[in-house]
């Protein structure tokens, strides 16, 4: 930098030693070095755009402005150097010193980093592979293409492998304020994974288990024409042909197993949370499921009922008997469901209570003339 100066006042001459010029010298270096710094930077975004993993993940344009803000910098300190504003340089010095202090750290964690990355990514595309043979095995015993195994095992391979090198990138960087939580949270991923694994293994055992079992349970209800039953029971339009009794039965056996499996799978891992929650969740969701089982078969009785008593001629008494099984149903339904039991047994007793008020009512002031009679003949009878 001396050696520049020297030649611009050189150059100059005697106006090189004025105020002028010292500093039109300044205004020569901060342009030079703007120019310099604009070749500088383009070299390098050159050089950038070639590699194919920063063009992937759109990390060459900020690289590039980063090396650009980093020289920009050092040719502001020369300008200001130049013009003796030490007070102002100091703070810029302590920041480039800390930073090319840790740029031998930045490219260490940086190729630490890559070369992680590149063999999870190998290493995940061979697993992948071997596995895609898994997947036609699955797809041809199941006849279900959409169970993909190797994504699966080729993304749980990336992830185990890559995240060991992140946290060893991270510890080549030496702040312990990420590194240290990063690694706490790695090791108990890592302590995690046979738990994680064993849920995994449940959950597919139990699948192909179930798919099996309900295979064979289709094929006997077959054979007891288990398909005709909602016909003679009067609620075939409940089914069709895409929809069946047997296949209603086989996706609810389906349903439980995989349910069953979820929760042992759940309280595999470990986690006290995810227990907690899922055993609020599933026993609210049974008693939603009682709930709105006594809700169809209520309404299933009610149906049969009003048709009946409308064959037999009684309209009234149909509607009548309807209504109340609906009610009844409802109640129950409500109360299985865990919904507002103190309202469901209030709104129960005060409609128990308003018809006995009003039969009460009818037979004392509408019909006293047939209770009196009827009192009479009763009267009589024990007299006699």
């Amino acid at each position: 930098m001396g050696d520049l100066i020297n030649s611009i006042k050189s150059v100059l001459g005697p106006v090189g030693s004025s105020t002028l010029g010292h500093a039109l010298i300044g205004l020569a270096i901060l342009v030079v070095g703007l120019i310099v710094v604009s070749f500088i930077t383009g070299l390098f975004k050159k050089v950038l755009n070639k590699v194919d993993f920063l063009n992937q993940h759109n990390l060459a344009k900020p690289i590039g402005s980063l090396i650009k803000a980093v020289l920009t910098i050092f040719v502001l300190m020369a300008v200001l150097q130049h013009f003796g504003l030490t007070d102002v340089l100091a703070p810029l010095k302590n920041m480039a010193d800390q930073f090319l202090a840790a740029v031998p750290r930045i490219i260490g964690a940086g190729v630490v980093g890559y070369a992680g990355w590149v063999i999870a990514k190998i290493v995940s595309e061979f697993v992948g592979v071997g596995l895609g043979a898994v997947d036609q095995q699955i797809a041809e015993r199941t006849g279900n293409e959409e169970i993909k195994v190797s994504k699966f095992g080729s993304a749980f391979i990336f992830g185990g492998i890559l995240l060991p090198i992140v946290v060893a990138a991270l510890g080549v960087l030496n702040i312990p304020s990420i590194s240290v939580p990063a690694t706490q949270m790695i090791n108990e991923l890592m302590a995690a994974v046979p738990n994680i694994v064993g849920a995994g293994i449940i959950l597919l055992v139990t699948y192909f288990v179930a798919k099996f079992v309900v295979y064979m349970l289709t094929g006997l209800l077959d054979g007891m024409n288990v398909n005709e039953l909602p016909a003679k029971m009067g609620i075939a339009h409940m089914f069709n042909d895409s929809f069946t009794a047997n296949k209603l039965i086989g996706s609810t056996v389906m349903f439980f197993s995989m349910l069953t499996a979820t929760t042992a799978a759940i309280n595999t891992l470990g986690i006290d949370v995810i227990s907690q929650i899922f055993a609020k969740v599933l026993e609210f969701g049974g008693g939603i499921l009682v709930g709105g089982l006594i809700l169809v078969i209520g309404n299933f009785l009610s149906s049969i009922a009003h048709q009946k008593l409308t064959e037999s001629g009684s309209a009234g008494m149909a509607n009548i008997a309807r209504i109340a099984i609906l009610g009844l149903v409802l109640a129950m339904g409500l109360r299985s469901m865990g919904l507002a039991d103190n309202i469901v047994n209030m709104a129960f007793g005060f409609t128990i209570g308003a018809v006995a008020v009003a039969t009460a009512l009818a037979f004392g002031l509408g019909g006293r003339d047939a209770a009196k009679s009827v009192a009479d003949h009763w009267a009589s009878k024990i007299k006699n």
